[in-house]
């Protein structure tokens, strides 16, 4: 199922953050049964490079493939969404003028200027051309106090598909006390704010979460897209568990 086909569900799409390198690590997590899998070529150790053996795997166990962008820049889009990624996230959009340039690299023409070559992408259909602009999502991270003031006019960007809420980084610029405390009323206000703004305009909405019960928090508050923490905090999780046992 695709990525839009699948929001458009009533129940949420659950998704892990995969910032590790290596094929063989996503195929797991994939066949495990991870619904969406998002490389972080942001602050993850996934790089560029690595992205053609994980995707891959990734069709090999099933998941749906998402990219959150190490920047908003042309070439990095294009590459991305020419390995055959579905939904991309992108970072510090601060205004409607960053949206459209995403938005911009990410669409063909008329909606954009991407350029043809999708060797990977298409390699599996006739008709990803004809498919493209609406089947490979844009959202937009709203992470900053800017993109807070802009919040109106980011999500009136003609061609973006959602919103991404990026706790972390919008409590640190939002001077809150706690990162990403999702207790807190001041980040709940911000959050109601973009789940407002994408319902007026027709868009996805998602965010990050490293706790199940926030998670299941944000799924229940409307979010369509609910990251639920790191490959790299599962594996810890799991070693804590397995120490636990053996000096049981």
């Amino acid at each position: 199922m695709h990525l839009r086909s699948r929001l458009q569900q009533a129940t949420p799409l659950y998704n892990l953050f995969q910032n590790t390198p290596g094929s063989w690590n996503t195929e797991w997590i994939s066949a495990g049964g991870v619904e969406s899998i998002t490389l972080d070529l942001q602050h993850g150790m996934v790089e560029q490079t690595d992205l053609l053996p994980i995707l891959q795997a990734m069709r090999a166990g099933g998941s749906i493939p998402l990219v959150r962008l190490a920047w908003n820049r042309p070439e990095l889009i294009m590459k991305a969404l020419d390995y055959g990624v579905e939904g991309l996230i992108c970072p510090m959009v601060d205004s409607a003028a960053d949206a459209a340039a995403f938005v911009r690299a990410a669409k063909y023409p008329p909606l954009g200027n991407r350029s043809f070559g999708p060797f990977r992408a298409g390699l599996h259909t006739d008709e990803y051309f004809a498919r493209a602009n609406a089947e490979t999502l844009c959202f937009s991270m709203v992470e900053t106090a800017g993109a807070v003031k802009e919040l109106a006019a980011i999500a009136a960007t003609p061609g973006l598909d959602g919103l991404y809420v990026g706790p972390f980084d919008l409590s640190v610029s939002l001077g809150l006390e706690k990162r990403a405390d999702f207790s807190d009323p001041e980040l709940l206000r911000v959050i109601d704010e973009v789940l407002a703004a994408a319902k007026r305009n027709n868009l996805f909405t998602g965010i990050f979460t490293v706790d199940p019960q926030d998670a299941r928090a944000m799924a229940e508050r409307g979010f369509d897209l609910v990251t639920c923490g790191t490959a790299n905090l599962v594996f810890q999780q799991a070693m804590r568990d397995w120490q636990a046992a053996w000096e049981a």
